[in-house]
């Protein structure tokens, strides 16, 4: 199962899309079924048009949503022989554009809430009050489902919670991968990209969640991710997201967990996904 949302904006680049973990899917379920009041008009951005032209939300085996949505000013459109529902408030549009935040550039944000009527504060579109500030739940369908996230993200991505499809390494996002595999090289390219080292991960971080660096001496890093449960999980490569080692336990501790190869630990970092760039 997994849901997609897309934002409509761009007219040369293919418009941004992302995926909603298991807490913003039931948020999103919330917000539709608090919407009673129907309507047999159309979303105007059907027409097209330069600029905003709303959202859609495709859903795969999401039982409490439909297959197709589109979303713009107070018009929700299911995709259905029936009536569309219609959202006075524009409460349902609003709640997507805040799930953009950290996951879409701020200037296109700061654009879709202009026209929007400036609904959102120009902080929480800067990723200053949105669920990418606060750990993970640990959510594997959200990596494994769709066979394309599963081979294009690796390790880093899951750490640093964002779907990219670029195989992310460290560094790369700012412009200087690293070029060497040992914790110091791997680890500056990390803190290059926006990671804070930190000395352990005992207190709750004031934006974020943990991640933790290892190292295959001269073959390759890995990178572990706290979740909001205070257990840590990880995305070996192209396979499935989990939350054992390779002796199949859970992992309080990637410290002390089975690491297979990944012998040398290095150090713990926190991470703001609404404030990195990994590419």
């Amino acid at each position: 199962m997994s849901v997609t949302v897309t934002l409509h904006v761009f007219s040369g680049r293919p418009d941004p899309s992302w995926e909603l973990d298991s807490e913003e899917i039931s948020q999103l379920v919330a917000q539709l079924r608090s919407i009673n009041t129907t309507t047999l008009s159309k979303p105007l951005s059907v027409a097209g048009g330069l600029g905003y032209r709303g959202f859609s939300i495709e859903s795969n085996r999401e039982r409490d949503l439909d297959p197709h949505t589109i979303v713009f000013a107070d018009i929700i459109d299911r995709n259905r022989f029936s009536l569309n529902l219609q959202d006075a408030n524009r409460s349902v549009e609003r709640w997507l554009l805040s799930s953009a935040t950290g996951r879409v550039d701020p200037a296109v944000l700061q654009h879709v809430n202009a026209q929007m009527g400036g609904t959102a504060s120009a902080a929480s579109l800067r990723g200053g009050t949105t669920s990418l500030s606060t750990p993970p739940p640990y959510n594997p369908g959200k990596w494994n489902n769709d066979p394309n996230i599963l081979h294009r993200n690796n390790c880093y991505n899951y750490g640093c919670d964002l779907i990219t499809n670029t195989f992310a390494q460290p560094g790369r996002g700012t412009g200087t991968q690293y070029s060497a595999m040992d914790c110091a090289n791997v680890g500056s390219g990390a803190q290059r990209d926006g990671l804070r080292s930190v000395p352990n991960t005992a207190s709750t971080p004031a934006n974020g969640h943990y991640v933790a660096l290892v190292i295959w001496p001269g073959a390759d890093f890995h990178w572990y991710r706290k979740d909001a449960n205070n257990m840590w999980s990880h995305k070996p490569g192209q396979t499935p997201a989990r939350n054992v080692d390779n002796s199949n336990q859970p992992i309080s501790d990637p410290q002390n967990c089975n690491r297979g190869p990944y012998t040398q630990f290095c150090e713990y970092f926190n991470v703001d996904p609404a404030t990195i760039h990994i590419l």
